[in-house]
C-alpha cells in the first residue's frame, strides 16, 4: 500500500514527540551536518516580502538529511517584527528518491522545542565535567521547553532559571520542578554567580551579562535572536563554537558585533574553533579541558526542523497502522505503537 500524503496541524504536533525525542532528533541532524551529508538548499534561505502596512515576511529554507531519510522545505512567516503579532512554521516534506510530496506539517510549537533542544544538545558536549549547576537566563515559550527537557539530559544537575523579570523565574520553577528534579529561581547576578554553564534565551536587544563573568571552566551558550551578549566574551574566550557562523553572522549576537563593528567579519571566522555539528561527528574538539572557558553561539539548525517533522510524520502513519515504504535509519527508529498516538490531525 502506497504510504498516504499526511498533514498534520499544530494540535496534532504538539503531542507527537517528547523533549527527550527532539533533542535525541537534533543530536542525530548535527551528526549529519558534522559528517557533511547532509546537504542544504542553494541558496540556503530565500525571502518574500508580503503585505507592508502589517508588515508581514515569508522565509524558505531546504535540506536533505540522508540519515533521517528526511528532505523538504521550511515556511515561515512573521506578522510584524520579530513575529509579535503571529507566526506560522510549517514544513513540506518530499521523498527524495521519486520527489513526491510526502507531508505538510504545522511545526510552529515544534520548532520552539527544536531551538531549546539545540541549546540542551550543545550543554551536553561543552560543559565541563566539573558543571553542577546551570543558569538558563529566559523564562519565555523557548525558555520553557529548555527548562522542561533539561533534566532529561543531564539528570544529576541543578537548573537555575533567571529572568529580567524575577516573577517570569518564578513561575517558569514552579511549573517543572517535581521532587526528582532540582530547580530554582533565582536573580540574573545570583544565577550566574552560582552556575558553571549558562544559556542565555531571551529577546534582549542590550547584553544581559557582562564580559567579566566567563570564568575558568565556564561554558556560554548564547541562543538570543539580538544582542544579548558582550562582545567582550569572545576575547576572554579559549575556545568559539558556532553551529552555523553564517546564520550566526545575520541573527544574534554575533550579528550585532559585526554590524557595529566590535569585531571584523573575517576575524570573527578566524576565531571559530569547530561548529558544534562537526563536535557531535567526533570531527572536532570542543572542550579540551575542564579549565577552558568556551563561548558557544547556537541558533538551532532549520534543518533539525525537517528531521522532527520526518519523526512526526512517521507518528502519524504508525497510527493509521500502515508501514512506511522506503529506507527507515535505524539509528533514529522510534516505537510508533497506535495506541499511544493521537491522530486527529492526519489526512
Amino acid at each position: 500500500m502506497m504510504e498516504p500524503f499526511v498533514f498534520l496541524d499544530e494540535q496534532a504536533t504538539a503531542s507527537l514527540l517528547t523533549m527527550q525525542e527532539v533533542v535525541e532528533t537534533c543530536e542525530a541532524v548535527l551528526l549529519d551536518q558534522g559528517s557533511e551529508r547532509a546537504l542544504l538548499s542553494q541558496p540556503a534561505a530565500m525571502f518574500l516580502a508580503g503585505d507592508r502596512d502589517k508588515p508581514t515576511q515569508f522565509k524558505v529554507k531546504g535540506g536533505y538529511l540522508p540519515g533521517l531519510d528526511s528532505c523538504g522545505f521550511r515556511v515561515v512567516g512573521d506578522v510584524g517584527v520579530d513575529g509579535q503579532f503571529g507566526e506560522c512554521h510549517y514544513c513540506l516534506l518530499l521523498d527524495p528518491r521519486t520527489a513526491k510530496p510526502r507531508a505538510l506539517v504545522a511545526q510552529t510549537e515544534l520548532h520552539r522545542m527544536r531551538t531549546a533542544a539545540c541549546g540542551l544538545v550543545a550543554l551536553r558536549h561543552l560543559a565541563s565535567t566539573a558543571t553542577l549547576t546551570v543558569a538558563l537566563i529566559g523564562a519565555g515559550k523557548i525558555g520553557t521547553y529548555f527548562a522542561a527537557g533539561f533534566h532529561d539530559v543531564f539528570p544529576d544537575r541543578k537548573l537555575m532559571i533567571a529572568s529580567r523579570r524575577i516573577e517570569s523565574a518564578i513561575a517558569l520553577a514552579d511549573r517543572v520542578r517535581v521532587a526528582s528534579r532540582r530547580v530554582e529561581a533565582a536573580s540574573v547576578q545570583d544565577a550566574i554567580a552560582s552556575a558553571e554553564a549558562v544559556v542565555t534565551l531571551t529577546n534582549s536587544s542590550e547584553p544581559v551579562i557582562a564580559a567579566d563573568v566567563l570564568r575558568p571552566g565556564m561554558t556560554i551558550v548564547g541562543m538570543g535572536e539580538h544582542h544579548e551578549l558582550p562582545a567582550g566574551l569572545l576575547g576572554r574566550a579559549d575556545r568559539f563554537i558556532v553551529d552555523d557562523f553564517g546564520f550566526a553572522s545575520v541573527l544574534g549576537s554575533l550579528s550585532v558585533w559585526l554590524a557595529r563593528g566590535d569585531v571584523e567579519r573575517a576575524d570573527a571566522a578566524a576565531r571559530v574553533d569547530a561548529t558544534l555539528g562537526a563536535i557531535v561527528a567526533k570531527r572536532a574538539t570542543g572542550r579540551r579541558s575542564d579549565a577552558d572557558k568556551i563561548l558557544a553561539i547556537v541558533q538551532g539548525l532549520a534543518i533539525a526542523d525537517l528531521g522532527l517533522t520526518e519523526m512526526c510524520r512517521r507518528r502519524a502513519i504508525a497510527a493509521q497502522g500502515l508501514t512506511l515504504s522506503g529506507p527507515v535509519p535505524q539509528d533514529v527508529e522510534r516505537d510508533m505503537h497506535a495506541e499511544d498516538i493521537h491522530a486527529e490531525g492526519t489526512h
